[in-house]
């Protein structure tokens, strides 16, 4: 309770709010002295302590007003976010966008075991969902940006997303549904349906996550030094070149001699600002890529090194999506694809050679022949895939 102590007229201090003349008032509450002046007209109080508000008639009244348009204010924002945001159907997500989505969710949600409706990235952003971790960032960011993930509270710092997606047969898809879907494409031999548009997105999606594995590579070497290094455009083009003619574990070698050599030079900067470190490891694999074409060396190959964590990604995309095996890292580029093309190409093109439907199913795959069965107007076609 308050407690009135003192109160006398101050003539020279006026309301703020009407003009009236004012009573200076000393008072206790708590067994705390309070000090303030309050209009003889409105009682309209200004307190020493800046902390402390008023409650006459006209700040109550102005402080509901302030509340109401600041809850008018976040429901047009909500409102505006909501009409923003746009379902995507899962079958139109990109294939390295499909690939991420199951290797984030694959190990974490099960039909036997509770899981959130809810993806919780600072719990999992430094799992090795992808090959390295800024790569995945960038993922999640770029997902963020699409509004494919929608984050579960309206903040600049939320962590939590919701998985805007749209699922044939499903009004509101839930995650186990959506991982599902995505473990039936990517782990069933494409009988269940295909995750590409085309070949070629396939392809560019294996030509990224195997220089993805490339910087990984040339991460964990750097780690033992303390030092920081980092792929970028530019070396990203120059690694798509090299991998033309050279396998992963050949340059696995060329960036472990040049890694070494620029070490003990004392070359390397404990931080890579500007890119300093990736400029001056591309400068030097250019030099050796160069002498190594004018004196005809043979480039040695290193396997992938145990020790290096496989990302999901990388797993479920060489193993088992492609069916590959660690020749992945021990021949180029184009040899492998020659082998894995023809069959993702006659997928990403089959359609019913009767009534024209690409509702197929498959009865029948064996390495280089496949049987279909059209769900439209139940022909069944037979086809050799080299």
């Amino acid at each position: 309770m308050l407690q009135i102590l003192q109160k006398q007229l101050d003539e020279s201090s006026q309301c703020p709010l009407c003009r009236a003349s004012m009573n200076w008032i000393e008072a206790e509450e708590f067994d705390k002295e309070i000090y303030y002046h309050e209009c003889i007209s409105c009682s309209h109080k200004v307190f020493q302590d800046a902390k402390t508000n008023c409650h006459c008639d006209t700040c109550t009244s102005q402080r509901k007003k302030l509340m109401k348009e600041t809850m008018q204010q976040e429901q047009q924002k909500i409102k505006k976010k909501s009409k923003d945001i746009v379902e995507y159907d899962l079958n139109h997500l990109s294939f390295l966008n499909k690939l991420f989505l199951l290797g984030l969710l694959d190990e974490l949600v099960d039909e036997h075991t509770g899981h959130q409706e809810f993806i919780d990235w600072d719990q999992l952003k430094y799992r090795p969902i992808s090959p390295n971790y800024f790569f995945q960032s960038h993922l999640v960011k770029q997902l963020v940006k699409d509004n494919i993930l929608v984050a579960k509270e309206f903040s600049d710092s939320a962590q939590q997303y919701y998985i805007n997606i749209r699922l044939d047969g499903y009004s509101e898809p839930s995650l186990f549904s959506i991982t599902q879907q995505l473990r039936n494409w990517f782990y069933q031999n494409l009988a269940l349906g295909v995750p590409f548009k085309s070949s070629d997105e396939v392809k560019d999606t294996l030509h990224l996550l195997l220089y993805q594995e490339i910087v990984q590579f040339m991460q964990f070497y750097c780690r033992t030094w303390g030092v920081q290094i980092a792929g970028n455009l530019s070396f990203q083009a120059f690694c798509f070149r090299l991998m033309e003619s050279l396998a992963v574990g050949q340059i696995y070698y060329l960036i472990q001699n040049a890694l070494e050599y620029l070490h003990t030079q004392k070359a390397l900067q404990p931080r890579n600002e500007n890119f300093i470190n990736t400029n001056l490891l591309k400068k030097t694999l250019q030099q050796y890529r160069e002498r190594a074409l004018t004196e005809k060396w043979e480039t040695s190959t290193l396997p992938r090194p145990h020790n290096i964590p496989l990302s999901r990604m990388s797993e479920i995309l060489f193993y088992r999506f492609l069916g590959y095996d660690e020749k992945i890292f021990f021949q180029p580029f184009w040899r492998s694809w020659k082998k894995i093309e023809p069959r993702l190409k006659f997928y990403s093109l089959k359609r019913c050679m009767y009534c024209g439907s690409n509702e197929l199913t498959v009865d029948y795959d064996a390495e280089d022949y496949v049987s279909l069965y059209c769900r439209n107007c139940k022909h069944q076609d037979h086809y050799f895939t080299h």
